[in-house]
């Protein structure tokens, strides 16, 4: 096989990777607001997905805040985060920090591994200073 083949072949399951979880932000989405206790700065919330659904959290938060957010699990799953405009902050990932661009809700969207199909717990941590 020459290497413009694999090349290709590479370009194609990168391609299908991302059709699939394009496919799986179609599918059923859970929304739910996250919420910090009086006086705290930290939220931890604990949920269960598979191949095919997701769970977006809100965040208010206002523009300048600092943000962390970080999320642990046995198995292949990450978030993005999206502004209030609808601008992605983050690709694909398990952790980021960062400073924010604009005050509003904030969309913390987990998505399990498109590839997965066992359901998969987690459990996600937002800091906001």
């Amino acid at each position: 096989m020459s290497m413009l083949s694999r090349k290709q072949i590479f370009a194609l399951l990168l391609t299908l990777s991302f059709v699939t979880v394009v496919q799986a932000q179609r599918g059923t989405s859970i929304v739910r607001r996250i919420t910090f206790p009086r006086g705290q700065t930290t939220a931890t919330v604990q949920g269960s997905l598979r191949r095919g659904t997701s769970h977006d959290y809100l965040v208010r938060a206002r523009r300048g805040q600092g943000m962390a957010v970080r999320i642990m699990c046995q198995g292949e799953m990450g978030f993005q985060i999206i502004t209030p405009s609808g601008q992605y902050l983050s690709d694909f990932t398990v952790e980021w920090t960062g400073r924010l661009p604009e005050s509003g809700d904030y969309r913390i969207n987990v998505l399990p591994d498109p590839t997965t199909n066992r359901s998969l717990r987690y459990t996600l941590e937002v800091i906001i200073e």
